[in-house]
């Protein structure tokens, strides 16, 4: 939906910092849904302050196009870390992944509690789009979570279309492929399933298409988390099952009770856990940084010089980059996590009510 770049705001007296830019791509510019849509984005997002959600700096249109500036995050997301890791043969500590968890817990409650300035009424708002991709890691030992872009606000303008369900399918609980009314607990069950992903290096569920997937989400018991991992302590399972009850009367409230379970079980191992502990795996799996950034090229333009980009769609002829400029590509390739992040679906709801009976 939008190109990516990494960009640098410069200013007197030798100023600069180093941003992540999005920017819609050309043929989406020209859809005004998709546009009042990326704006929500940007209103939103610029409202929330908090150490574990990635900050929106300046929102602007050049060149015909929409854009965002962000806070660059120097690490990778978690379907990145995971495939590293799993490349390598190393499991993700139990701790870690649970103290992970239990930050974007901590970003996501913020979100979820945020009341209007003007009016001090809670904006009621859920992300919709929790998953691996969307949870990043700093080299630092910071957690983010990003994206906001499909999040659902009880007074948003742009409402989504009726009968079309947004988000992506492995990641929606039963309750979103129903078309109830949502709330936070949404992203519990969400953010239970990038838990699970990370104990386990796998999904909760052994199907592989959308209407096998809709039917296992639907209807069909979980695996075990156990099963994929035998050392998976008990108290650690039960976390598991209340975060990813299909029926969310069963589940946790919010995410406050979840990260409350979270650092009880944390505090119960003993051991020291948190955001060094979490920096020392990420240069474990991913490497050491790079002795020096990107160069800029010489004459960049006085908002912010492109130097990388990396678009879903062909790549338009904006900005030259050389080989050296462009990130490195992973080494190692992915065999219980997906090699690939995955897309935003935007299914009917009749298709996945449906899957049960297609064979």
């Amino acid at each position: 939906m939008a190109e990516l770049f990494l960009a640098r705001a410069e200013g007197p007296g030798g100023f600069a910092k180093t941003l992540a830019l999005k920017r819609i791509l050309p043929n989406l510019a020209e859809d005004p849904a998709f546009v009042a849509m990326f704006l929500s984005e940007a209103r939103l997002a610029s409202r929330l302050h908090h150490t574990n959600l990635v900050q929106i700096f300046d929102c602007g249109k050049a060149e015909g196009g929409y854009y965002l500036a962000m806070e660059y995050i120097d690490g990778p997301n978690l379907r990145g870390l995971g495939r590293c890791a799993s490349g390598l043969g190393v499991p993700f500590p139990l701790e870690l992944c649970a103290w992970i968890i239990a930050e974007a817990c901590e970003g996501l409650s913020h979100a979820h509690e945020f009341c209007d300035p003007g009016t001090q009424k809670p904006l009621e708002l859920v992300h919709r789009d929790v998953s691996l991709d969307n949870i990043l890691v700093s080299r630092e030992g910071s957690v983010k979570v990003v994206d906001f872009g499909i999040a659902k606000v009880a007074d948003q303008v742009h409402r989504t279309q009726t009968g079309i369900i947004k988000g992506k399918l492995t990641y929606m609980p039963p309750e979103q492929l129903r078309g109830k009314k949502l709330d936070r607990r949404v992203d519990v069950y969400a953010l239970g399933v990038v838990l699970y992903e990370l104990l386990t290096s796998r999904k909760p569920f052994d199907a592989t298409t959308e209407a096998s997937i809709a039917k296992a989400i639907l209807f069909e018991p979980l695996v075990p988390a156990v099963k994929r991992r035998p050392d998976l302590p008990k108290a650690l399972q039960v976390i598991l099952d209340r975060a990813l009850a299909k029926d969310r009367e069963q589940r946790y409230p919010d995410c406050r009770a979840f990260q409350a379970d979270l650092e009880r079980f944390i505090r119960a191992q003993r051991k020291p856990m948190g955001s060094a502990q979490l920096a020392r795996f990420v240069e474990r799996v991913m490497g050491p940084p790079a002795v020096e950034p990107p160069s800029m090229p010489p004459h960049a333009p006085p908002r912010a010089a492109l130097v990388e980009t990396r678009a879903s769609s062909p790549r338009r002829n904006v900005v030259s980059t050389s080989e050296s400029m462009r990130a490195p590509k992973l080494s190692t390739e992915a065999s219980a996590l997906e090699s690939e992040a995955e897309t935003t679906e935007q299914l009917a709801t009749t298709e996945l009510l449906a899957a049960p009976y297609q064979g």
